[in-house]
């Protein structure tokens, strides 16, 4: 690797998943490319295996930074904490429930040093459902298009499968001062920032990121819990008002833009099958019209 090379930063949050964490080290400090930033931020895990393996590769690698945060911060604020201390030109989040294959840090660079409006990049990914059974990537190449509005329609109409790419690798100085709410959803809206702010790049060639959805899945009552949710329509408004309006509060845009997106994100969220709006405006019409006329009597005339 040369020494011109960029400083990567990789923020790997954890919290009392020993094994996976180990597993996490052991595919970053395996990286093709060698020029790392690599911090670790404990979430105050109550595991105490998890600062063995934490001392272990921190005598291993001297490229790893272990921070043992002294309580809890929940999920977003221990995200958040990682990219505001990076100093690399790129960075990227590894958790400690996924897989990375030795050369996909390198890729993402190599496509990203060719393109400088490019604020995220990932090769195409592998995804597991949360009883382990692999799922083939949806990654929807609507995201490599230049156009704003067709970007953020590909995005807001697309399944939570093509949402994963949060795991990409990052244009630092680009998504620093983008805001990372602390509450459900919250990575989607900063994805969705993001992509008015730049292009999104899918690094050709074979997987090298295998996403556990498994690993960090939670049921409605645990996530109602760790974010103190208590209305019932929170999950409908999260998703739905929120890429309506959350545009209007982006400094990089003009207002005309931020109008047309309104529009824009509208007509996605109707092509949404993860939402009610796709079965109300379009599944459920379709269905009845199919069903009209696969019932409908045949006249035979002498």
């Amino acid at each position: 690797m040369s020494s011109a090379a960029p400083l990567v930063t990789v923020g790997i949050p954890t919290y009392n998943r020993p094994e996976g964490l180990e597993r996490t080290l052991a595919c970053i400090t395996n990286q093709t490319y060698s020029n790392l930033e690599i911090i670790v931020s404990d979430n105050c895990s109550t595991n105490p295996d998890v600062l063995h393996v934490l001392q272990k590769y921190a005598e291993l690698d001297k490229r790893v930074t272990c921070h043992i945060q002294k309580k809890n911060l929940s999920i977003v604020p221990n995200f958040q904490f990682l990219l505001d201390n990076a100093s690399g030109k790129y960075f990227m989040w590894a958790a400690d429930d996924d897989q990375w294959n030795n050369d996909f840090i390198e890729r993402c660079v190599l496509a990203m040093e060719t393109n400088d409006e490019v604020v995220i990049s990932i090769t195409t990914m592998d995804v597991f459902d949360k009883n382990n059974v692999f799922v083939p990537g949806k990654l929807n190449r609507g995201f490599l298009q230049p156009n704003l509005f067709a970007r953020s329609f590909n995005f807001i109409k697309s399944s939570m499968h093509n949402k994963f790419f949060l795991c990409g690798l990052y244009r630092t100085a680009m998504v620093k001062n983008v805001p990372f709410h602390n509450s459900w959803g919250g990575e989607h809206l900063f994805l969705y920032e993001i992509i008015t702010r730049g292009k999104f790049l899918l690094v050709e060639g074979p997987p090298a990121f295998h996403y556990f959805e498994g690993g960090s899945s939670k049921t409605n009552a645990s996530i109602r819990k760790a974010f103190n949710i208590r209305s019932r329509y929170y999950f409908l408004d999260s998703y739905v008002f929120k890429y309506l309006t959350y545009q209007f509060g982006f400094k990089n845009l003009s207002f005309l833009k931020k109008a047309g997106l309104f529009f824009t994100n509208g007509t996605a969220l109707i092509f949404n099958e993860d939402h009610i709006l796709y079965y109300i405006l379009i599944k459920k019409p379709v269905r009845a019209l199919l069903n009209k006329f696969k019932n409908k009597p045949v006249e035979y005339r002498p």
